[in-house]
């Protein structure tokens, strides 16, 4: 087995994604985002095995070097289906090196996100394994996923409170804009920004979400009152065969109170119902916090129906 390690879009070799983060499409939107990295991770052996797109963010620039930066795989490599899972844990062993190695000058940490609960490369990472990939922290976590019908009356699968949220909401007269301008994307990114500001959490650029909006895997839904945007939600969509599956990446509402309107509860609404309308699927509520700590938004995402489910993160500090 060899890894090839590839750090421009236009050399990443052409395989069917298995999710939308292994999408060129995805990468394009990240590609001329500053501060990040996009590099692809290739292990072969006569054909392809594992794939493993990383993304290197550098936002803390208060920081020097590589104590401003961290690196991100989400979810699982793409994996060739006809290799073992014997095959694919000792190539993901190789690829794991290969990252470490090649991020070791370039990121505080490493970080798998969102791999499922029954991952077959859990064991590599814990304890009581043969410590093939020592010294990472696991973390457990939770997500949330929604299996939405075709034409399915979302409201429905919601609780009665937020039901009745959402009811005085559409009857005060909030509107959902589906095609949203560029000037109201810079006012909702507006809320983006004071919301990250709060939560100390990195943000993109206003032009990611603008190249968001003209992507054919992007999906911006924009809540208005009286002209104002007063919520938003920016969603990743992705389709495969004759499924679809449709991630809630970032959204923010307005922080102070407007008497009769909850614009979260019109903008997560809003999301699933888009998905209902495009063919049903399956949406990704995109985590619900750490499993061992009570989470608000945890609490108001399951308000929605869906299922809580098991994942985990695994983190490996380079220092």
């Amino acid at each position: 087995m060899q890894v090839a390690i590839i750090d421009n879009i236009n050399q990443f070799p052409q395989f069917e994604a298995q999710n939308v983060f292994q999408t060129k499409d995805y990468m394009r939107l990240l590609e001329h985002e500053k501060g990040t990295k996009v590099v692809l991770f290739v292990v072969s052996q006569s054909s392809f095995l594992l794939i493993q797109p990383l993304i290197i963010n550098r936002y803390y620039r208060h920081l020097p070097g590589k104590f401003a930066s961290y690196a991100v795989a989400w979810r699982e490599p793409w994996r060739n289906p006809q290799i073992s899972d014997n095959e694919a844990q000792q190539a993901f062993i190789l690829l794991n090196n290969a990252i470490q190695q090649y991020c070791r000058h370039k990121a505080l940490y490493l970080e798998y996100r969102h791999f499922s609960e029954n991952n077959i490369y859990h064991t590599l990472f814990i304890p009581h394994s043969s410590f093939l990939i020592p010294h990472s922290k696991v973390l457990p976590w939770f997500n949330i996923y929604n299996q939405i019908q075709p034409d399915e009356d979302v409201m429905l699968l919601m609780t009665k409170k937020k039901r009745q949220q959402l009811r005085q909401s559409l009857v005060a007269g909030v509107q959902i804009e589906h095609n949203p301008t560029d000037e109201q994307i810079v006012e909702w990114y507006a809320l983006l920004q004071r919301l990250y500001r709060r939560i100390h959490r990195p943000l993109p650029s206003l032009q990611l979400f603008l190249r968001l909006n003209q992507s054919p895997i992007g999906k911006l839904i924009l809540i208005i009152h009286k002209g104002r945007v007063i919520s938003g939600c920016a969603m990743l969509v992705f389709k495969q065969n004759n499924s679809q599956l449709v991630y809630d990446w970032y959204r923010a509402s307005i922080a102070e109170d407007i008497e009769g309107i909850y614009p979260s509860v019109v903008s997560t609404w809003s999301a699933l119902q888009y998905l209902s309308n495009q063919g049903g699927g399956t949406f990704d509520f995109m985590g619900a916090g750490p499993q061992n700590k009570p989470y608000g938004v945890r609490d108001f995402k399951f308000k929605f129906g869906g299922t809580l489910t098991n994942e985990y993160r695994y983190r490996k500090y380079l220092l």
